[in-house]
């Protein structure tokens, strides 16, 4: 009788890793499903905003922000102009971060400046001087939590947080010695509680909120990057891709229109707008399912 109660014991037991086993299956082809999925959508011309631009960025609402120089340009939907905001003392826009529509970042790299703007691109408060803080070295800079900023300085290899009273909170350490290669990064964004900093030679460098290192995402060559729920999106080779970071899949679609000479790609899934930027204008796509 003991060794029957035992044998009913173990088969319980394997038919819920079976059952556990074959789940987690079906919830992997099912993620999986959905990603491709996604794909399968096609690209209708709604807009086109006409003239040389240094660079744009776009928000999750769907905006367009068209940098020229000094001056911004903010577009909706449709491709109309909605706000324009012009500021000649600082010398040219090196960067923008609208992660949050209602409090644009704006850095003028050469006089180490930083401004933010509403969402009618009026300036909130004053110009930030880094010089104040001795960090007007920094390369790179982006939006961070509860109205933070994060920097990267070379002068150190580190990145550093200042909180909303402009205090350095919290700092990375030697990047360089925690990753035991020399770094040259490109770009910075905030996203999900955690800092993804693109060093184009190995990948990109992911840290906490508090600035510790987590992981390398193996996605070399790459000048700029999107972040949307688990997905990177980036352009590549006149392709539209996206690394899944829990399933570690890649995927791909064309761009639409004649790909030669683009110069820069956003994807919002959220409003299912797609920007491309050529040499002298500016596309948007809609996503038609």
């Amino acid at each position: 009788m003991p060794d029957y109660i035992a044998m009913r014991k173990n088969l319980k037991i394997a038919y819920l890793f079976l059952a556990l086993f074959f789940s987690g299956l079906l919830n992997f082809s099912f993620s999986q499903e959905l990603t491709e999925k996604e794909y399968s959508s096609t690209f209708k011309l709604a807009a086109q905003i006409k003239g040389v631009s240094n660079f744009f960025t776009t928000d999750h609402l769907g905006n367009i922000y068209v940098v020229e120089d000094h001056q911004i340009k903010k577009y909706g939907l449709s491709g109309i102009l909605q706000e324009t905001f012009s500021n000649k003392n600082y010398g040219t826009i090196a960067a923008i971060d609208a992660s949050n529509p209602l409090r644009l970042l704006v850095y003028y790299r050469d006089f180490g400046t930083i401004m933010f703007l509403d969402d009618e691109l009026s300036l909130i408060g004053s110009a930030i001087s880094l010089v104040d803080f001795g960090l007007d070295q920094a390369t790179l800079l982006c939006a961070s939590w509860n109205d933070g900023i994060w920097l990267y300085d070379p002068q150190d290899f580190q990145l550093k947080r200042m909180d909303q009273n402009l205090k350095t909170s919290h700092r990375s350490g030697n990047i360089c010695q925690m990753v035991g290669v020399e770094i040259n990064p490109n770009f910075i964004v905030e996203s999900n509680n955690f800092v993804y900093l693109n060093n184009p030679q190995n990948g990109i460098l992911v840290f906490d909120q508090y600035g510790t290192y987590f992981k390398t995402i193996p996605l070399k060559g790459l000048e700029q990057f999107q972040l949307n729920g688990d997905q990177v999106f980036f352009e590549e080779e006149g392709k539209l891709k996206s690394y899944n970071l829990k399933l570690f899949v890649e995927n791909s679609i064309d761009l639409p229109g004649e790909i030669a000479r683009v110069k820069g790609v956003r994807f919002e899934r959220e409003s299912k707008l797609l920007v491309i930027q050529k040499e002298n204008s500016i596309e948007l796509f809609l996503i038609e399912d």
